[in-house]
């Protein structure tokens, strides 16, 4: 089966879809593939992103933790 046939036939079963369990979670697949990040690693980064320009001064700097390591 050439990419075209897999695509029309998955368009066709897509619209006859009823189980939203199953579109979420191809809806999410989707966004990875559109913007690299899912929503769940989206809303860490805003979360840590936050904390940050909350507390700036509570930064650890990358060398500093290889050097505790060390």
């Amino acid at each position: 089966m050439d990419i075209q046939t897999i695509k029309i036939d998955l368009i066709h079963w897509l619209t006859k879809l009823d189980d939203a369990s199953l579109l979420e979670k191809l809806q999410s697949l989707k966004e990875k593939h559109e913007f690299g990040l899912g929503e769940d690693h989206k809303k860490i980064l805003d979360e840590r992103l936050e904390l940050y320009e909350q507390n700036p001064d509570e930064l650890i700097d990358w060398e500093d933790i290889v050097n505790e390591l060390d």
